[in-house]
Formats: C-alpha cells, sequence, structure tokens
C-alpha cells in the first residue's frame, strides 16, 4: 500500500459522515444525558425545548443548563405550567415579567431578581420559535402573536388547543387583527355558537360582508338598531340590519 492510499484511509475513518441528532425519537436516557452535558450548544437545547415542551422533568433539566438562551427559557415560560415559571424565578434567580417595554422602563428594578421579559424576548425569537409557541403557548404568548404579520403564526394560535371561548370573543372585536383571523373565526362553527362572538363579528369592519350578513338574523331588535346607525362597519350590513329590523318591528321576520 503507497503513502497516499494510506493516508486516505486515515483520513476518511477520523471524518466519516455521522448521522444527524433526532431529538423527537431519542429515548428518555438520551434525552437526560444530553441536558446534563454542559457543553450542548443552544440549538440543540431549542430543539428539545420545542420537542418536549410537555414533559415538565426534561423542562426542569432545561432550565439549569447554562448554555440555555434567553429566547428558549421565555419560550418554556410561556409554555410550561405555572410550577415551572415558579422554578425558572428559583432556580435562574430571576423574575418572570410578560410587561412590555414601557412598563418595564417604568418599574423600579428589584435589589437581588433579574428580570427575564418574556414580550420583549419573543421579538428576537425566529420564525420557527414562534410558529411553535404559537400552537402551545400560554395566553400571553396568544394575546401577542395573533397580531403577527405572518398568516401562519397568527393561524397556529387559532389552532392552540388550549385557547379559550373569551380570547376569541376578544380577538373577534380586534378592527386591528388581519382579515385572514376573522374570517377564520366567523367561519368555525363551534365558535359562531356563542352569541357575543357572533356580534362581536358583525360589528367588527375587519369581517367580510358574506359572514356578516350571515349572523345578522340571530341578533336582537337593540343590537340591530345599533349596526343601523353605525358608521364603523360596510354600508351594505348597515342596509341589511335597517331592513332586518323594519321586519322585525312588523313582526314578518
Amino acid at each position: 500500500m503507497d503513502e497516499y492510499t494510506r493516508w486516505k484511509i486515515i483520513i476518511t475513518k477520523q471524518f466519516r459522515p455521522q448521522l444527524p441528532l433526532d431529538i423527537e425519537y431519542c429515548s428518555p436516557i438520551a434525552i437526560r444525558a444530553i441536558l446534563l452535558d454542559v457543553r450542548t450548544p443552544a440549538h440543540i437545547l431549542d430543539r428539545i425545548a420545542q420537542a418536549y415542551c410537555d414533559d415538565e422533568d426534561v423542562m426542569r433539566d432545561l432550565v439549569r443548563c447554562p448554555n440555555l438562551e434567553e429566547t428558549t427559557l421565555a419560550f418554556i415560560a410561556l409554555t410550561a405550567s405555572d410550577e415551572i415559571k415558579n422554578f425558572i424565578a428559583g432556580t435562574r434567580v430571576m423574575e418572570v415579567s410578560f410587561a412590555d417595554a414601557a412598563t418595564v422602563e417604568k418599574t423600579e428594578p428589584g435589589p437581588t431578581k433579574k428580570k427575564l421579559n418574556v414580550m420583549q424576548v419573543i421579538q428576537r425569537m425566529t420564525m420557527s420559535q414562534k410558529i411553535k409557541l404559537s400552537m402551545s403557548g400560554a395566553k400571553e404568548a396568544r394575546g401577542l402573536l395573533i397580531r403577527e404579520q405572518s398568516k401562519i403564526i397568527a393561524m397556529g394560535v387559532l389552532a392552540n388547543p388550549r385557547i379559550t371561548l373569551g380570547e376569541i370573543e376578544f380577538f373577534a372585536k380586534s378592527s386591528n387583527l388581519s382579515e385572514d383571523v376573522i374570517r377564520k373565526i366567523g367561519t368555525n362553527t363551534e365558535w359562531t355558537r356563542k352569541p357575543s362572538i357572533a356580534s362581536a363579528l358583525v360589528n367588527n369592519p375587519k369581517t367580510p360582508i358574506g359572514i356578516s350578513l350571515g349572523f345578522m338574523p340571530r341578533l336582537s331588535v337593540r343590537e340591530l338598531g345599533i349596526l343601523e346607525t353605525s358608521r364603523n362597519i360596510p354600508g351594505a350590513v348597515r342596509s341589511a340590519a335597517r331592513n332586518l329590523l323594519i321586519k322585525k318591528k312588523l313582526g314578518k321576520a
């Protein structure tokens, strides 16, 4: 064997290709070993946080990791239970805050605890982090991410299994949300079964006219009277409210 061939074999053995780490299918023992290794890089820890956000034991081990980035820590705080939030405050010696930037500036800094403002950290998250957070995050995260320009993120909030009818009603009243969000709410029969949500959609100028007209027969005379004089809704909806109001008063509806 010549010298060239011998060195080629040596180099090939040293740099043989490795299989990528498949976090989602690792055993619990392997995951714990990864978390206990102080050399584990931050991007691996972030993947573990997204894949195992429902496992509180994994979340506790994650919070202890020295290489954990603030964006990942905020993701954990916004998806975990109150018990994990308290664990973060105790382990990291920091207070988890959901206030906006203006509130933080007015608040006097604590003498000992550092503050983790998750709302500010969300702005630095990657697209994949925001998508995962929208579909699994807590109420604070849903309220912020529903306003994202990305349709995927906003729709992820509506697909979140933890979302409540109270939040849906609040979103239905919001005229500063995208039309896609309002349309998605308006076409969900389970949500619009609640009268207050149907009424909120009709009064929202962002609601497509076809959807608004479908809910109007369910409105009371008082609600139709308000709609008839409202300048915030399309003219077609006002006209339909006026005609329906006349019919109801005449007893023909």
